[in-house]
């Protein structure tokens, strides 16, 4: 008798951590999908196989994208050479990720001088650096610059583009968005959606605010989907940059 008391207890036991456990899964699940950014939601959604990362960094945005489970192409692009070289380690990894040789997207094919700034958080740019970006970053102050390729995105689209694809255009590339997107007016008609840095300052000489790109892809047949901050002043508090996400209407 005592024995079976002790299997009865046993089991019922046992039975309460699993459902604990279930229980704990599942809430992780909804947290998990409740938290989860409307780009990784659309990515999904819209069943996009293919995503062009420009200005990829050393591909943290691409390795979140694939840790959450994006399973379709994945090309990545990075000028400066010794972050190109920490991104091309980390796409080794992952069968779907590739990086293109190392360019900058722009407006036409050539050179360009590229300043390269003394931050890990991408701040490097063709384009010369503006005081309130100076004031609000100091660390991101250029330390030196290089030459490197420029092409359009017209011009390599089709290298992995192939008709039918679902397409995801991410772009950071530090005030040179506007150039990108000069050189890509044939491709842009087939992706699917954008996901932008805007500025609501002029942060470098000459770039544009977030009215333009507003306005670019209301023109092209986008809607705005999604807006999330992205770099503030941390001293006054001003969001000085967000990422806008828009998606072909």
């Amino acid at each position: 008798m005592l024995k079976i008391n002790i299997i009865r207890v046993l089991k019922d036991t046992v039975r309460s951590i699993l459902k604990a456990i279930n229980l704990r899964l599942h809430f992780k699940l909804i947290s998990y999908e409740s938290s989860r950014l409307p780009y990784l939601k659309l990515i999904e959604n819209l069943g996009i196989n293919l995503i062009f990362d420009i200005g990829a960094n050393d591909g943290q945005w691409g390795l979140f994208v694939l840790r959450d489970g994006y399973r379709g192409k994945m090309i990545s692009f990075e000028p400066t050479s010794n972050v190109y070289k920490v991104l091309k380690k980390n796409t080794r990894k992952y069968p779907n990720w590739k990086t293109h040789e190392q360019v900058a997207i722009g407006e036409r094919c050539g050179e360009v001088t590229i300043n390269v700034s003394g931050n890990s958080a991408g701040s490097s740019s063709i384009l010369e650096m503006g005081k309130l970006h100076l004031d609000s970053a100091p660390n991101s102050k250029y330390v030196g610059a290089e030459i490197v390729k420029l092409v359009t995105l017209d011009t390599i689209f089709e290298d992995y583009f192939t008709k039918g694809d679902k397409c995801f255009l991410k772009i950071d590339v530090q005030g040179y968005e506007d150039q990108v997107l000069q050189g890509a007016i044939n491709s842009i008609k087939e992706i699917a959606a954008v996901k932008i840095e805007c500025s609501i300052a002029s942060l470098y000489e000459g770039d544009k605010t977030f009215e333009h790109y507003f306005q670019f892809f209301k023109q092209n047949g986008f809607e705005l989907f999604d807006m999330e901050p992205a770099f503030s002043n941390p001293v006054t508090g001003q969001l000085l940059q967000f990422d806008a996400l828009f998606v072909r209407a």
